[in-house]
């Protein structure tokens, strides 16, 4: 498993266990804020607005999370930013790679926190393993991250064709302008195209699955995006209800829209013995 991807799986497990059912607070404002805050090199550097503030808060993390092992923070790096968007909840975080001394150790080791932009709060989940002499994830739930899309084989990360910085801000915009033209609430929210998305849905649908009479409705899930020196990408999930042959009962699938290739995939199949569409997840004898 290569790092990018981990680093997705990661991203993504981090953003599903956190906060969720949370009142909406954060604005979609404070996305695009964050992306223009964005600056990016010839050589694919980026660094957001306020590191100088939000490194200092960091160092005090570190120094108070670990105060009888950490003697100093030696570098801070930015690694990752990341945002979701749903009609029940929104959040976006930061992720920094954290270089420190540890007591008794020539070599330098290294532990991961992320930063909330909008409580201006950092949190990790690191832990010191003495026994090992490394920084290790603690509840990391592996079982959870099997039950993610593989966005890899989905098409939407480590892809050739990826969005640039302004791609994020005008599908943000996007959320505002539909809301401010339909006079929606904030729980109301659709993407901008929604009626040209569902159309492909649709068609994806009579393509994919020969057991689909036909597509009854199409519900927007959630948008997220994700943002590194290394790859970016955003994409859209979808629910769509369906019409089975032989069955009476509608039943649901997700898939998900790249807006960079304006492609549907999904890794949903109908399982014949459930009767039902679930995630096919591949075992590690599979993956080998």
């Amino acid at each position: 498993m290569n790092f990018r991807f981990i680093t997705c799986l990661l991203f993504l497990t981090i953003f599903n266990s956190r906060v969720q059912g949370q009142i909406v607070t954060v604005k979609i404002d404070d996305f695009i804020t964050q992306h223009n805050g964005f600056e990016e090199n010839d050589e694919g550097e980026i660094n957001p607005i306020n590191l100088k503030e939000i490194n200092k808060r960091i160092r005090f993390f570190v120094e108070e999370k670990y105060p009888k092992i950490v003697e100093f923070t030696r570098n801070i790096i930015w690694d990752s930013y990341g945002t979701f968007l749903s009609p029940s909840d929104r959040y976006h975080s930061h992720t920094f790679i954290v270089q420190v001394k540890v007591a008794g150790l020539d070599r330098l080791k290294y532990l991961e926190v992320h930063y909330d932009p909008y409580e201006k709060k950092v949190t990790g989940d690191f832990e010191w393993i003495a026994e090992d002499e490394e920084f290790y994830l603690i509840n990391e739930d592996i079982s959870n991250q099997k039950l993610l899309p593989n966005l890899i084989e989905l098409e939407i990360s480590n892809q050739e064709q990826t969005p640039v910085l302004n791609d994020f801000i005008n599908e943000h915009q996007g959320f505002i302008n539909e809301i401010q033209r339909l006079d929606l609430s904030d729980n109301e929210i659709v993407p901008v195209n929604v009626s040209k998305i569902n159309k492909l849905i649709r068609s994806f649908n009579e393509t994919n699955y020969p057991n689909v009479e036909y597509t009854r409705n199409i519900i927007w899930d959630s948008y997220t995006t994700f943002l590194s020196p290394f790859d970016k990408y955003n994409f859209h999930v979808f629910i769509a209800q369906v019409k089975v042959q032989g069955i009476n009962r509608l039943k649901y699938l997700e898939v998900l829209y790249n807006p960079v290739t304006e492609k549907i995939t999904t890794d949903f199949e109908w399982i014949t013995e459930d009767e039902e569409f679930f995630r096919v997840v591949k075992t590690d004898e599979e993956d080998s």
